[in-house]
């Protein structure tokens, strides 16, 4: 066996060869298909005779939606003994942010530990602020943040890290 060539094709529509050298795994990902729209594939197989028969075109499909949230700006931190305030931006699209949850990443940079705090409560705007209180944050210990948004679909990606920042003693 070389490998496979996959076919797709909307529904009723010519068939497209999607790859041009053959595919050795038995998984593919096929780019540049639009959302919402039905797509049917069929697979042949290559192998020192030649290329054999397609297969019967799959059940259709459609493709998911790409939903995943804007990231988060750099949050800025400020740090007592027990909390730390966070203060990040997010787009100005209004309507995204109005249903959009944070993820927050907290790292102490002495030992590399991350901990993952829960979800925030929805909060809407640009400027998007929050306190992480009784946390089991060490005193005088450095730590960075990162932030992410998280929609009903999935989370989207970490912002960057704060700048260091050290817990209070007390």
């Amino acid at each position: 066996m070389i490998g496979y060539f996959v076919q797709v094709r909307t529904l009723n529509g010519p068939l497209i060869t999607v790859n041009e050298r053959p595919i050795t795994a038995t998984a593919a990902r096929v780019k540049q298909l639009h959302p919402g729209i039905e797509y049917e594939f069929r697979v042949a197989a290559l192998n020192d005779n030649g290329l054999g028969e397609y297969s019967s075109t799959s059940d259709p499909v459609v493709p998911f939606t790409e939903n995943r949230p804007s990231q988060p700006g750099r949050p800025v931190a400020t740090a007592t003994s027990t909390s730390v305030n966070l203060q990040w931006f997010m787009s100005d699209n209004e309507q995204e942010t109005k249903r959009l949850r944070y993820v927050i990443r907290g790292r102490e940079t002495d030992t590399g530990r991350t901990a993952m705090y829960a979800c925030t409560e929805r909060k809407a705007g640009p400027t998007i602020s929050h306190t992480l209180s009784n946390v089991g944050l060490n005193s005088e210990t450095q730590y960075q943040f990162a932030v992410a948004a998280c929609n009903e679909a999935r989370l989207g990606l970490f912002s960057s890290y704060s700048r260091l920042h050290t817990t209070l003693s007390g």
